[in-house]
C-alpha cells in the first residue's frame, strides 16, 4: 500500500511544474511557495501517507492494539487509498494489454468498480479468467456471483430475454433483528425533514426498480414503517404524489398513470 500511493504521488508531482500542494478550508491548490506551512512537499505528502498507515492504534479496556493487517477503516482517506490502490493494478495491467497489441483489453470496457465491489458485466468471463495477473497475491478476491443473477451494491440484478431487470438490494433484510432505519416524527427534527426524507427513500426505491412488481412491495414496506415511526398517510400520500410529478420519467416507466401510481399502494 505504502510502496503504492508514494508511486502515484511522485507520478502526480511529475505532472505539475510547481512542487507544492496548499491547501485551504475550501480548496487544494498547487503552488510554488506555500502560505503559512499549510502545504504539502512531495516528500512530506509521501511520510504523512505512511504515518497515517503504520501508525494505527486502538484501544480496547485497558490494552492498546496496533493495527498490523490492513489499512486503517473510518478514517477519510480509506477509501480513496483503497481505490487508487486497486486502479494501481488495474491501470498497469490494461495498458501492458494495449501495448502488446492485444484486442483483450476491449473486453473491459463494461467492467466496472466502487472501491472493493467490482462488477464484470459482458466481459466474455475475461476478467473471471486473469483476475490473478491483475491483482497482487495478498489480495485476496471473492467471486459472490456467477451467471445470470448477480447483487451489486444496492441492485439485484438478473438477466430475463437478453435485459437487464433490476429491483432494489439491501443486504440488513436478511438480518435477523430489527434494524432502526430513517428518522420517527418524535424526534427532534422539523417535520418537513421527516417527511423529506421519505420523499427521498420513495425517489431511491423507484430509481433502482424496475417492475412495479418488484417497487410495489418495497414502498408497501416503507409505509408500514413510516406509519409505525409517526407518518400520517395524508403526508405519506402528498410524497408520492410529489415524486410522482416531479420525476415523471422516473415514475412513468412503471406504465402507471398518477391516479394508479398512488391507488394501488392504498395509502
Amino acid at each position: 500500500m505504502i510502496n503504492v500511493l508514494s508511486d502515484i504521488i511522485n507520478f502526480v508531482f511529475k505532472a505539475s511544474p510547481r512542487n507544492k500542494i496548499g491547501f485551504s478550508a475550501s480548496s487544494v491548490y498547487w503552488t510554488a511557495k506555500g502560505v503559512d506551512k499549510r502545504f504539502f512537499t512531495r516528500a512530506s505528502l509521501i511520510e504523512a501517507v505512511t504515518f497515517l498507515i503504520k501508525q494505527c492504534y486502538f484501544t480496547v479496556g485497558n490494552l492498546v492494539l496496533k493495527q498490523n493487517i490492513g489499512i486503517p477503516m473510518g478514517i477519510d482517506p480509506a477509501p480513496f487509498w483503497a481505490n487508487l490502490f486497486l486502479y494501481h493494478f488495474e491501470s498497469k495491467f490494461v495498458q501492458s494489454l494495449i501495448s502488446l497489441g492485444s484486442t483483450r483489453a476491449y473486453n473491459f470496457h463494461s467492467v466496472g468498480r466502487f472501491i472493493d465491489d467490482l462488477c464484470a458485466i459482458n466481459d466474455r468471463d475475461e476478467f473471471l479468467s486473469c483476475f490473478k495477473d491483475i491483482y497482487p497475491p495478498e489480495l485476496e478476491l471473492k467471486v459472490e456471483h456467477h451467471g445470470t443473477h448477480a447483487t451489486f451494491l444496492d441492485l439485484d440484478i438478473t438477466v430475463k430475454d437478453g435485459k437487464f431487470v433490476y429491483k432494489l438490494f439491501d443486504k440488513r433484510d436478511a438480518f435477523p433483528f430489527f434494524i432502526v432505519r430513517m428518522p420517527h416524527l418524535s424526534s427532534n427534527i422539523p417535520s418537513t425533514t421527516f417527511y423529506g426524507a421519505i420523499f427521498s427513500e420513495i425517489l431511491r426505491i423507484a430509481r433502482c426498480t424496475m417492475l412495479f412488481d418488484d417497487f410495489l412491495p418495497r414502498i408497501s414496506q416503507l409505509i408500514s414503517r413510516m406509519n409505525a415511526q409517526g407518518a400520517g398517510n395524508g403526508q405519506i400520500n402528498k410524497q408520492l404524489k410529489k415524486v410522482y410529478r416531479r420525476y415523471p420519467e422516473i415514475c412513468q416507466k412503471f406504465g402507471k398513470l398518477e391516479a394508479e401510481f398512488i391507488d394501488a399502494l392504498k395509502v
